[in-house]
């Protein structure tokens, strides 16, 4: 039987979510990178596999919430400026 290769503990992309996108989840994701690589170094492929799963399905939660909370805020500064606009013409004496 050949070795079976590590899980990928996706660190980096933790990482990054953590810091440009949600934060919550985000550590969330960081923590269970680091248990992946605890877990790979102390041969348990089992709980590596299940924490590598954690930390992707983590790190993507961070980036869809984000992205979507970025699309929102666009929309509503375009919205916002658009009534600012149209606000004075409706109100002339």
């Amino acid at each position: 039987m050949e070795p079976r290769r590590p899980p990928h503990d996706y660190l980096p992309i933790a990482v990054l979510t953590t810091v440009c996108c949600f934060w919550p989840t985000g550590i969330i994701a960081i923590i269970k990178a680091v248990q992946v690589r605890t877990a790979v170094a102390r041969g348990d492929m089992v709980s590596a596999e299940i924490a590598s799963r954690e930390a992707r399905n983590f790190s993507f939660i961070s980036l869809a919430v984000g992205i979507a909370s970025i699309v929102l805020c666009t929309i509503l500064t375009v919205v916002v400026i658009i009534a600012s606009q149209h606000h004075d013409d409706d109100w002339e004496p």
